[in-house]
């Protein structure tokens, strides 16, 4: 190898140190009695990945009611950080009255923190990597109310459309650190169920945020939703407060790590070799050379972007206009994609499932992409449903919705599969498989409501769903096939 290979190679080792989680510590071969009695009072066994120190306030040695208290509470940050930006969905209308704007532009409030909420993370990760979560998520939380607070008090477009930004720059974090909490507190056969918890709040949440505040804007004035947006945020930071711990723990220098809930409140680096560098923020973007990870992550995004913000962000505008709906009744729209969702999730369970049986048969982790293809199809059926009933209805009807709910099935039943699969590439940097798979999916789908209005005015929804329809086959189903197909003939 010459000089120059040898010196990426030590870059790239350098730089994917800073997404090294707190579990890569060195696995011991051998352990000693007294840690083998240790663990199996502790767990039951001690044949356990990754393997827990002899302490009790190793995160790995935690109460499982403790663990599932910190993945619920980091879930529930990530819920909120798409129940923020959805939540102003059933008030478009509302909103474009108030401030005398097309609703086209008064979406943009939501699709502007589609894309802050993708992007910033990559600013936040590399803090947290370096000082840990429970801090950085109790600033994150603070942040968020103050501007939720000053949202309330916005009486123009421009200073509501800043409040919104900066809510989501501080409410980012969340999508990141919750894959890192579950690798910080949970063992390699727990991670599949507990990241599927993380998920499926952040697609809940998109729904959610619709759902509920629609029956506040019905009954009260819209600037109450982001009163009660600030209330909750303000019960996060109290939560964290009383209830949080920190999960980072460092194994190879214990003096780092500190237990006392009041001491961790202060910035001392758990991680002091994690440089806060360009190249290292910038780190993950670095898996669009990876082809196999950017296939399956465009084939996802594809999805993402058609089944849920092609629906979720044009509904408004569409049931408003055409309809008349009040926030209440816009609201309500959303069940039809949150039960689609919750059905959809049997995905997860069923890659893990299906995968296992693979393994036993000599296939790789290419495997997983079999469960991917009722979700292309369900989304394509969605697509069309949903475009052809809208512009048939003269009046509601629940029609559109069903295709609303088989698109949110589709979407969710690919999304474990196809996340799976981008980790099984390389499980040391799943952090920054994730990060990647994020800002690359809220990327495509900010741009998205630039165009969709276009498309529905000069085709009208019939003709613009089946485009959709057909760009899930050509981008997203036919790059998939492709990538299972070329990974089987090798044996993975």
């Amino acid at each position: 190898m010459s000089s120059s290979d040898l010196d990426i190679e030590k870059n790239k080792t350098e730089t994917q140190v800073e997404y090294a989680s707190s579990d890569d510590q060195p696995e011991a071969l051998e352990i000693s009695e007294e840690h083998k009695q240790y663990l199996i009072a502790k767990h039951g066994t001690y044949e356990l990945t990754p393997l827990p120190s002899m302490d009790d306030n190793d995160p790995l040695n935690w109460s499982n009611g403790f663990k599932w208290l910190q993945l619920g509470m980091v879930a529930f940050h990530a819920f909120m950080a798409t129940f923020v930006a959805s939540g102003l969905v059933p008030v478009v209308g509302l909103y474009s009255q108030i401030y005398n704007l097309p609703t086209a532009t008064i979406t943009y409030l939501v699709s502007v923190q589609i894309i802050l909420v993708g992007v910033c993370p990559l600013f936040w990760t590399p803090l947290i990597m370096k000082y840990g979560q429970r801090l950085l998520l109790i600033i994150s939380a603070l942040g968020t109310m103050c501007f939720s607070l000053g949202s309330v008090f916005s009486t123009n477009y421009g200073s509501m459309m800043a409040m919104r930004c900066l809510q989501a720059v501080m409410i980012s974090p969340s999508l990141a650190a919750g894959g890192l909490v579950v690798n910080d507190t949970t063992f390699a056969h727990q991670r599949g169920s507990r990241s599927g918890v993380w998920a499926i709040a952040i697609n809940l949440g998109t729904m959610a945020g619709a759902l509920f505040m629609g029956f506040i804007a019905e009954h009260h004035d819209a600037k109450y939703i982001h009163v009660c947006f600030t209330c909750i945020n303000a019960a996060q930071v109290l939560a964290y407060f009383f209830f949080g711990k920190e999960t980072a723990w460092n194994y190879k220098d214990t003096s780092r790590n500190v237990t006392n809930r009041m001491k961790q409140l202060r910035f001392k680096a758990i991680f002091p070799e994690n440089k806060i560098t360009l190249k290292g923020i910038f780190y993950p973007l670095s898996f669009f050379a990876n082809w196999r990870v950017f296939v399956a992550t465009f084939a996802y995004t594809t999805l993402f972007v058609y089944d849920n913000i092609a629906l979720n962000v044009e509904i408004p505008e569409v049931m408003y206009m055409k309809f008349g709906l009040g926030p209440q009744a816009l609201g309500l729209q959303f069940v039809s994609f949150i039960i689609g969702t919750v059905i959809g999730e049997v995905g997860g369970y069923l890659s893990d499932r299906i995968v296992a049986w693979g393994q036993s048969k000599g296939r790789g982790p290419s495997f997983r992409l079999w469960i991917t293809y009722p979700g292309f199809a369900a989304s394509v059926a969605g697509l069309v449903v949903f475009g052809t009933q809208i512009d048939a209805a003269d009046t509601w009807n629940v029609k559109p919705l069903i295709g609303c709910a088989l698109a949110a099935f589709g979407l969710q039943i690919v999304t474990s599969p196809f996340i799976a699969y981008c980790i099984d590439m390389d499980h040391a940097q799943a952090g920054a498989i994730i990060l990647f798979i994020t800002v690359f999916r809220q990327t495509l789908a900010f741009i998205g409501p630039f165009y969709f209005p276009v498309m529905f005015a000069n085709l009208g929804f019939t003709v613009a769903y089946a485009v959709f329809a057909g760009l899930i086959v050509g981008l997203g189903l036919i790059p998939a096939l492709f990538l299972h197909i070329k990974e089987a003939r090798q044996g993975r």
